[in-house]
């Protein structure tokens, strides 16, 4: 490989790094909008002043747990994906 595509290759590779975790921080920061107080989750169940514990766990996966896993599963594949391409490359020449 050439030094140039070397050089091509890092810098996309790190654009996808820098996307991915990107989507991460922003995902964290929609959630921290929209569930919750002061720094607390504030999930959103029934209309009953005392949600069951069933509805707890309901809205901590809708709300937080389901997206969180979702994006950082995204990320965690970007980075798997990049490391496999990389080894698959022939040595970088020195420099």
């Amino acid at each position: 490989m050439t030094h140039d595509r070397a050089a091509q290759n890092e810098q996309l590779y790190r654009y996808e790094v820098t996307t991915a975790l990107n989507a991460v921080v922003r995902a964290c920061q929609d959630i921290v909008t929209e569930h919750s107080h002061r720094g607390f989750w504030t999930p959103r169940t029934s209309t009953e002043p005392t949600p069951t514990h069933r509805e707890l766990i309901e809205a901590a996966r809708r709300d937080v747990l389901n997206r969180l896993q979702m994006v950082i599963h995204c990320a965690e594949t970007v980075a798997y994906t990049i490391e496999q391409d990389r080894q698959r490359q022939p040595n970088k020449p020195t420099e």
